[in-house]
């Protein structure tokens, strides 16, 4: 199941080639870090989906679980690293996190960017 050298590199000049704003080297990286995850089918497929969605806009999500993934490979995901501060929400994309931030008062406005 792991996916070599030689599929990352295609995968990653694949997605880059749809989405130039995601740098080849970064592509790597990431698909090397989980690596032994997934195969490199299911993997293509969620990669593409995510890379045409004009709202995601690094390929950090890849691996996140969600409707990008074909149904068989979603057991193999890593899971998502909790909020440390709110209960039931995932850190790389926590409602109330989102909420804290907007909420700030316009003087906090470079930390409501983040």
């Amino acid at each position: 199941m792991t996916i070599t050298e030689p599929q990352a590199r295609a995968l990653a000049y694949l997605l880059h080639e749809t989405r130039p704003d995601w740098g080849i080297t970064s592509l790597l990286s990431l698909i090397d870090k989980h690596k032994d995850a997934v195969n490199i089918g299911p993997l293509a497929i969620a990669a593409m989906t995510k890379a045409l969605e004009a709202t995601c806009k690094t390929p950090g999500p890849i691996f996140t679980p969600g409707s990008h993934w074909p149904v068989a490979a979603k057991a193999n995901l890593p899971r998502p690293e909790p909020c440390p501060a709110h209960i039931g929400e995932q850190a790389h994309n926590c409602r109330c996190c989102a909420a804290d931030r907007k909420a700030l008062p316009a003087e906090h406005e470079s930390e409501n960017q983040q």
